[in-house]
């Protein structure tokens, strides 16, 4: 049991390991090449073509409640409570610690990006709320937090339909939240594309570790 103990750390380890350093890897590559003119002149375009058609009520309504799906004050408190709630209903404990890993891969990883990447900022005068650069990382919790959790529920729902439905909820909150960063003028278009990129990357990785614990406990119990 010790040594199928130490398999699966060994696994999940060589797992994040390779997944953190892929997500900067191709993220960094991706912002690179967004800073070039070939991308940058249309996005700019493109951005003051949104600014100058921008409603004001329809930016109020987006500012208070879609844009701030993807903050830490909703995020944060969202994963504890919600994967304290799957773990107590599963009896195991692996998706608190997966979720919170996703918000703690995120923040780390970001950091990372924004160094390796230096970005460039939307104009404050322009932007309804502080301006970021890339990658965005509302986006990229967004899709980590909420992507983690349709993966954990259609392992319990598990039929076509019900996954249909877990996941095109997943997909129209990740559409509205990184659409709202970009409405409100606080990304430009490539920084909420590369948020997704990166939230996806880190997503993919967390699910390849959900796997392997599942599998590895259903191993153990067999044994």
């Amino acid at each position: 049991m010790l040594k199928a103990g130490a398999s699966i750390s060994g696994r999940v380890l060589r797992t994040a390991a390779a997944g953190g350093a892929a997500t900067v890897l191709v993220s960094w590559g991706l912002g690179k090449l967004v800073q070039s003119d070939t991308v940058a002149q249309p996005s700019r375009r493109l951005y003051e073509y949104c600014r100058a058609r921008r409603s004001a009520a329809v930016s109020r309504r987006m500012n208070q409640v879609v844009t701030t799906i993807g903050d830490y004050s909703v995020i944060g408190p969202f994963t504890v409570l919600v994967g304290a709630m799957v773990a107590w209903e599963r009896r195991q404990w692996a998706p608190l610690p997966l979720l919170t890993g996703g918000l703690l891969s995120e923040v780390y990883l970001q950091k990372a990006l924004k160094h390796l990447v230096k970005g460039t900022l939307p104009p404050e005068a322009s932007s309804l709320g502080p301006p970021g650069d890339f990658p965005s990382g509302g986006a990229a919790r967004t899709v980590i937090t909420f992507g983690l959790l349709a993966h954990l529920l259609t392992q319990r729902w598990d039929s076509p339909a019900e996954q249909r439905v877990i996941w095109s909820v997943v997909a129209v909150l990740v559409a509205a939240q990184g659409g709202s960063r970009f409405y409100l003028g606080r990304h430009w278009p490539e920084d909420v594309i590369g948020g997704w990129l990166f939230g996806w990357l880190i997503l993919r990785t967390l699910i390849q570790v959900s796997d392997i614990v599942t599998t590895g406990a259903g191993t153990g119990r067999a044994a």
